[in-house]
């Protein structure tokens, strides 16, 4: 046999402690161990990988480990022997590395483990056997290693720790020796952002008046937005909604989308006005749209009465096709009109399919507007939704302490569990109680709470006079909040007739 020639694959994942073997490290030792063997490198330079995981956790995709099968499959890896330093460099994948083995083998390409001194050779069966048991044991380590960190996880999340990145609204204090956290406090400047654009939604605004504002006062992006072309917007709506939907402001750990505990760090808004908030944010009687691009009063708001499908923006033509004396047709004449798309395109629609209704843009919105202003407008209608805001506050308050009461029994189980090492009892607890604690916070993000708006415009009074100059997503929001237009067919008697036909419109009331 002549001399063999190698090429190297060289992989290391981040590693903050270092103690793990950096690339050039470990091509120093696969070096040292090839002149001892009295082999030779093949030209090109060894496969790479960087800051790059070989689990099946891992979120990066490894380019030179790629290129590396391209080659061998491509006949292009130019070398007898493949060099790692150790097997699981190459993959903690068992089904990843079985493919790399396999064409190997049909490559007629050797394996060189460093650390192991040893070379494989994929077409004897021992070897192969060695090596995919490599594979199976890295693997296994690999999964340990995730399930043990999930579990550190999702243990400091239930303690109240922090996790990942600081918070905006807080400054952690470290130890100046240890580097130990300390504590959390609240940032001097940013708390009171924080707790501003709560109270200001709770109050009424917009979030799109929140942001503007705090732009306008020159108050640092949380997430500076940029454009296309990289410059600082500022806040945005969307920035104080998401802000505003974050439970660790009310001084809750969640973990995975979940409320898993009180946290260390001092809560900017109190947990009940944070369900308030939640409530106004995300009223359980609409779905969430976004109607900061919103260019039509109704569009996704009214409803068709017939399939339940929502209503578009269209254009209809006025009549026939005119032509000019010399007989040429004239530009046609349209109109916008709110359209149905049928329940076979409208998700959530019920009814049959096909094209239902159509209603011209400004008649629906003149009916709508004007049953919305006529509602308002009467005497009791803050003190009706006071009272059912009350009953909504008392089953809120209830479902609240029933959550809680959960918690601090699955906590006492825990700890119970613990001290005599019955794991099995947490689990099965765990399974009959965290359902029921699903259910409930389910409930409560029924209860529905009068938008702040409504009754900031409705106390202010004048709402008639000031409704031409609001601002659009302000007049939606409006709507939204009291009722739910459904436009049904053109009935007999009123096809070619001109003017708002109010009969067509009924409206489920808030």
């Amino acid at each position: 046999m002549g001399t063999l020639s190698v090429r190297e694959y060289l992989r290391v994942s981040r590693d903050r402690s270092g103690e793990g073997k950096s690339p050039d490290q470990q091509h120093d030792e696969n070096l040292a161990a090839i002149m001892r063997q009295g082999w030779v490198l093949a030209l090109g330079e060894p496969y790479r990988d960087t800051d790059r995981s070989a689990s099946r956790y891992a979120k990066k995709q490894r380019e030179d480990f790629k290129r590396l099968i391209d080659d061998l499959e491509s006949g292009d890896f130019g070398a007898d022997v493949l060099a790692i330093w150790e097997s699981s460099r190459g993959s903690r994948r068992v089904g990843e590395w079985v493919d790399l083995v396999d064409l190997c083998k049909e490559r007629k390409v050797q394996i060189w483990v460093t650390t192991h001194g040893r070379l494989y050779d994929p077409k004897n069966a021992r070897d192969r056997r060695s090596l995919l048991e490599d594979a199976v044991d890295a693997e296994y380590e690999s999964d340990k290693t995730s399930e043990r960190l999930l579990r550190s996880v999702r243990a400091a999340a239930e303690r109240g720790a922090p996790h990942g990145k600081n918070l905006y609204g807080y400054v952690r204090v470290y130890d100046p020796q240890t580097r130990r956290l300390l504590r959390i406090e609240e940032h001097p400047e940013q708390a009171a952002v924080v707790r501003e654009a709560a109270r200001r939604i709770l109050g009424g605004d917009s979030f799109r008046a929140v942001a503007r504002d705090l732009n306008t006062r020159g108050v640092p992006a949380r997430r500076p937005s940029r454009t296309e072309h990289r410059s600082e917007i500022g806040w945005t709506a969307p920035a104080i909604k998401q802000m505003l939907s974050t439970a660790s402001y009310a001084g809750k750990r969640e973990h995975k989308g979940e409320i898993v505990g009180d946290a260390v760090w001092p809560a900017l808004v109190g947990f009940g006005e944070w369900q308030k908030l939640q409530a106004v944010m995300y009223p359980a009687s609409r779905r969430r749209t976004n109607d900061w691009p919103a260019k039509h009063l109704l569009a996704g708001i009214a409803i068709c009465a017939v399939c339940g499908g929502r209503l578009h923006v269209g254009r209809q033509s006025a009549g026939k096709r005119k032509f000019d004396a010399d007989g040429h047709p004239l530009p046609r004449v349209t109109y916008k009109t709110y359209v149905c798309d049928g329940a076979s395109k409208a998700p959530g629609a019920s009814g049959p399919a096909g094209f239902h209704v159509s209603m011209r843009e400004e008649l629906l919105d003149e009916i709508v507007v004007e049953l919305l202003l006529e509602r308002l407008e009467r005497p009791d209608f803050l003190a009706l939704s006071e009272d059912e805001d009350d009953k909504a506050d008392v089953e809120r308050e209830a479902l609240m302490a029933e959550i809680r009461g959960y918690e601090e029994y699955l906590e006492n189980v825990r700890a119970q569990g613990a001290v005599q090492m019955r794991f099995d009892l947490i689990t099965d607890q765990e399974a009959r109680v965290l359902p029921q604690i699903e259910a409930a916070r389910a409930r409560l993000g029924k209860l529905s709470t009068l938008d702040p708006l409504v009754t900031r415009l409705v106390s202010e009074g004048g709402l008639r006079d000031r409704w031409p100059d609001m601002e659009l997503q302000d007049k939606r929001r409006l709507i939204r909040a009291v009722l739910t237009p459904m436009v049904k067919p053109i009935g007999r008697g009123w096809r070619g007739k001109q003017g708002p036909n109010r009969d067509r419109v009924v409206v489920a009331w808030r």
